[in-house]
């Protein structure tokens, strides 16, 4: 069955709706809350960016110097082959002048 609506509680049921309605000092509040976040998120993307160009610059340096190392480090397997017939070379000299160990 229907549940009959009386005056008393139609009255009732608007005045709970209106003491739920946010006030003008409850939106100006909201608004100046909302306006303080909006600063700190500007200084926060301010920072994030100076977090980022710095990581950017730095690792620029790492790479950078990574390949120097690379540079320097890719004639290592040439050296190496040198070394090695140097040292066939000398054996054969040392063999030929009898001071081979």
């Amino acid at each position: 069955m229907a549940k009959k609506l009386t005056l008393e509680t139609l009255a009732q049921m608007i005045r709970h709706g209106f003491d739920q309605m946010a006030t003008k000092d409850d939106v100006v509040r909201l608004t100046r809350r909302a306006d303080g976040l909006e600063v700190k998120i500007g200084g926060l993307e301010q920072k994030v960016g100076g977090l980022e160009q710095k990581m950017d610059e730095g690792f620029y340096a790492v790479n950078r110097r990574i390949d120097l190392l690379h540079d320097d480090l890719s004639d290592i397997p040439d050296i190496r082959e040198e070394v090695k017939e140097h040292d066939l070379r000398i054996g054969r000299l040392e063999r030929k002048a009898g001071t081979a160990r």
